[in-house]
């Protein structure tokens, strides 16, 4: 997918927006998703969908990286954050399971 993505100051935690075209094989669609970020402590932040639902927590550690997971079952989401810079960061996402075996690859960068 390329596309874009967005934060925006939400009430004391932050929403991200993102969207772009997914292309799959021959087919090319358009896709967006929405999540609120939640700053617990300078290291340590929550996510959560865009209705609400608890998605995951993470913890950066010394340096830049933070690993995560979401039992969507009957599949499994491992998440990784890595903070290359202060405009470029990376989320990776294994996901396996009896519905989806794949991984989501991403890297963000401040235009």
């Amino acid at each position: 997918m390329a596309g874009s993505a967005r934060f925006v100051a939400d009430g004391g935690g932050i929403g991200f927006s993102e969207s772009g075209r997914l292309v799959l094989g021959d087919v090319a669609m358009d896709a967006a998703r929405d999540y609120r970020f939640e700053i617990v402590a300078s290291d340590r932040f929550r996510v959560f969908f865009d209705d609400g639902r608890f998605f995951h927590e993470a913890r950066l550690d010394d340096g830049g990286i933070a690993c995560t997971s979401h039992d969507c079952a009957p599949d499994l989401y491992r998440g990784r954050y890595r903070i290359e810079a202060p405009d470029r960061w990376r989320l990776s996402w294994r996901i396996t399971g009896p519905r989806k075996d794949l991984v989501i690859a991403s890297l963000f960068t401040r235009r």
